[in-house]
Formats: structure tokens, C-alpha cells, sequence
């Protein structure tokens, strides 16, 4: 089946073919290598969205979403060589906090210890007291620029650290999942294959993958968690509610979840129920307090600071009412009072 490909060379359009051979031919006369080489390149850029670099020249591959997404598919089940890379990486305590860091941001810049690429998984290993398999994270820029680094000393433990950082070359992922279990820990995974400690990043593979792969089942930050909400449609504009950061975490939003569900808590709607499949564990999260009442050493409490609403709701959470917000009980109280 002919896949369409668009080679993309320093974001001007270099060429389109019909199919990856014919990309993969022109592009090898291009960079006089071989094709084989090439197809491998094409598959694997336009799949994971991971450049290519020939000295200050980066090359990309593009599909449709929807092809690369059934490929990605088919390359992961088969175990392909194409297929996204798997690795064990440890993450120190006494350096860098990164359970406070992920309270606060779903996307994190990290050490580029080896040839880290779009698309590859990396299960970070939490050292010091805890030594356990914490969190699934998504590699999302492979190699960042030395000017799109974001250097944050807010959760480095040790200030001479952070400055040594400085100098380090930086990737940056995405976190997919997080468990706390200590059928995870470093016991554990000896049993289950690995040899010494986790000193450096591994690559992953056999029993010890589907191992720690197997406690991974969620997605928190793709898909569903939308940036803003709806507020009403006026003259053709829409008004939008931006939504804060403490309702985008996706810890905190896994946490408030697991304990009231996925129900609305205000209006009772159940997505699952009333549209199926589709509508699976769909639900936003709304932060109780107002933005003016919250500190910057502020740290959200999932359960008493988080709530699951459905949009609708949320939105009119988020309106003002003669200057004041209404509370959860009092939207509640409304529905009541218009319904009857």
C-alpha cells in the first residue's frame, strides 16, 4: 500500500513522493547513502516524528496522523527494528526532585545521557531511599537547542548541581504514567533479570521490559485534558477559560480520580454511560480554590483541592456570578432549583 511522504529539510518543503521507496531513493541520492539506510530513516521519522541531522541540516518525515499512528502499532506488536527504543533510566532524589517536579509539569527537560529520540519510552528509576520504577515518560525532543532549554533550579537539591547542569546537553519528555508499587523495586527487578545496580541509563529488552511495561496501562497527559474550556458562544466568538496548571497536572489528576471516579460531582453525568465507548474515563478536573488565593510554594492536594466535573460545569464554575465564583454546592443547588 503507497504511503504518501513529505520530506521536509530546515521547515521548507524539500520534496513529496507517492510511497517510502521513492522517498527514500531521492533522499539517498541526496545524501549519496545507501536506500536501505534511507528506508529506515523515512519509516522511523515520519512514525516517531525523529529528525534527522546531517551536520546543521535537519531533515523530517511526514505522514498522515492516521498512518503513522497504525504503523507505530504494527511496528511495536512485531517488535520491529523500527520500533521506538525502551530504556531504564535513573533519576537521583538528593539531586533533583522529580516527584515535585511532575506535581507541577507534565513536560520536563532531561540530561541527554545517550542518543535519546522522538518517540522512545523511559521508565525512570527513582534511587536514594525509595530505589523503585516510578514513572513512564515520553521522549518528545530528542536534542533541544541550547536556547530552548529550560533551566528550572526550583527542585534541584543541590545549587552547585544546578549550575553543573548548565553545560549538560537536554532532551525533553512527556510523563504517560506514574505507580507506586513495590513490586517495581530494585528487589524486584533482579528477579526478574536485571544484573547490578542502575547506574546509567539501559536500554530494556525481554523479560525486564514486558515486566515494568506491564504496570504502565494509563495515559495521563495525551488525548483528553483539554487547555481551556468553553465558556459560551457570543456573535460567532468563543470565550475560553483557561485552565490552570493545578487542574492540567496529571498526578494530581490520576489521584483525584481514583478516589471520586470519573462522574461528574456536580450535575452526576457519567460519560461511559451515556455515550459509550467513546466516552471512557472521560472527565475534567476542576481546582476548588481560586488562582488569587494560591501562594507560589502552594502544592495542590488532590483530594481536597481537585474535583471531576464534566465541561459544562466546569465552565460555569469557572464564570463569575456579581464578581464571585460559584462553589460546587452552589452549581449543584442551581441545577436543582432550575430543574425543578
Amino acid at each position: 500500500m503507497a504511503i504518501p511522504i513529505t520530506v521536509i529539510k530546515n521547515d521548507n518543503l524539500l520534496f513529496e513522493e507517492i510511497d517510502i521507496q521513492e522517498a527514500a531513493m531521492i533522499l539517498a541520492e541526496t545524501l549519496n547513502v545507501t536506500k536501505f539506510r534511507c528506508n529506515d530513516l523515512v519509516e522511523r521519522g515520519y512514525v516517531y516524528n525523529i529528525p534527522y541531522y546531517v551536520e546543521e541540516d535537519e531533515y523530517r518525515f511526514v505522514a498522515s496522523k492516521e498512518v503513522a499512528d497504525n504503523r507505530r502499532k504494527e511496528l511495536e506488536q512485531n517488535n520491529h527494528k523500527n520500533a521506538r527504543r525502551i530504556w531504564l533510566v535513573p533519576a537521583n532524589p538528593n539531586e533533583y526532585d522529580l516527584e515535585s517536579a511532575f506535581s507541577r509539569y507534565e513536560i520536563l527537560d532531561w540530561k541527554r545521557s545517550y542518543n535519546y529520540e522522538n518517540g522512545d519510552i523511559l521508565f525512570m528509576y527513582v534511587s536514594g531511599n525509595i530505589q523503585k520504577v516510578r514513572y513512564k515518560v515520553e521522549v518528545i525532543e530528542g536534542l533541544l537547542g541550547t536556547n530552548n532549554v529550560k533551566y528550572d533550579n526550583a527542585f534541584w537539591m543541590d545549587d552547585r548541581k544546578f549550575e553543573q547542569s548548565k553545560e549538560w546537553k537536554y532532551m525533553r519528555f512527556r510523563l504517560v504514567d506514574e505507580i507506586d508499587t513495590t513490586e517495581l523495586s530494585l528487589k524486584k527487578l533482579r528477579e526478574r533479570g536485571l544484573k547490578g545496580n542502575i547506574q546509567g541509563a539501559m536500554k530494556l529488552t525481554g523479560e525486564l521490559r514486558d515486566y515494568i511495561m506491564s504496570f504502565f496501562k494509563q495515559d495521563l497527559t495525551e488525548g483528553y485534558y483539554p487547555d481551556e474550556v468553553s465558556q459560551t458562544l457570543e456573535e460567532g466568538k468563543r470565550k475560553t477559560v483557561t485552565v490552570n496548571v493545578y487542574e492540567r497536572n496529571p498526578i494530581a489528576r490520576k489521584r483525584c480520580i481514583d478516589y471520586y471516579g470519573v462522574q461528574c460531582q456536580v450535575c452526576d453525568v457519567d460519560f461511559e454511560n451515556k455515550y459509550g465507548e467513546v466516552g471512557k474515563d472521560f472527565i475534567h478536573v476542576h481546582h476548588i480554590k481560586p488562582l488569587h488565593e494560591i501562594q507560589q510554594e502552594y502544592i495542590v492536594d488532590p483530594i481536597q483541592d481537585l474535583i471531576p466535573v464534566c465541561p459544562n460545569c466546569h465552565a460555569m464554575l469557572h464564570r463569575q456570578e456579581n464578581g464571585r465564583y460559584l462553589s460546587t454546592e452552589q452549581l449543584k443547588e442551581r441545577i436543582l432549583t432550575v430543574t425543578k
